[in-house]
């Protein structure tokens, strides 16, 4: 798994005030206070077969993470509240094109989805996948 620290690192150096990782974001019990509250989420890997073999082991691992941003929700009477879009936008700029110094590949986004909605926040996952690769050789 590629570490979660330079990510959020990346989003607090795109001007976002509250970054952590999945650990943190499973420890919650509020919601965060401060908006957009974003969090790294690792979802899942995925291994390419073996180019080696005879004992050494050479793979492609594709990883997706999330980076869930949380925001409050705000009426504006006569207006559509717009935080959200902004958030994933800054995101999506901050990261896509982006190495990840444990990758083989550039940041790519892939996707994004709805996560709740409780009437005073919105949590939405941003997905972004990169590739990594293994390499052992039996002693």
């Amino acid at each position: 798994m590629i570490a979660q620290a330079p990510i959020v690192a990346r989003l607090l150096a795109a001007g976002f005030n509250h970054a952590e990782g999945v650990l943190e974001f499973a420890g919650l019990s509020e919601a965060p206070r401060v908006s957009p509250a974003l969090f790294v989420v690792p979802e899942r890997e995925s291994a390419g077969a073996n180019t080696l073999g005879a004992g050494a082991v050479d793979q492609k691992i594709t990883e997706i993470f999330n980076v869930v941003v949380v925001v409050r929700t705000e009426r504006r009477p006569g207006a559509v509240n717009e935080a959200l879009g902004e958030a994933i936008g800054a995101v999506e700029t901050a990261l896509a094109g982006w190495m990840h110094p444990d990758a083989s590949s550039h940041c790519q986004i892939a996707g994004g989805r709805l996560l709740s909605t409780d009437g005073q926040r919105v949590a939405w996952a941003m997905s972004f996948s990169v590739s990594r690769h293994f390499r052992k050789v039996s002693q």
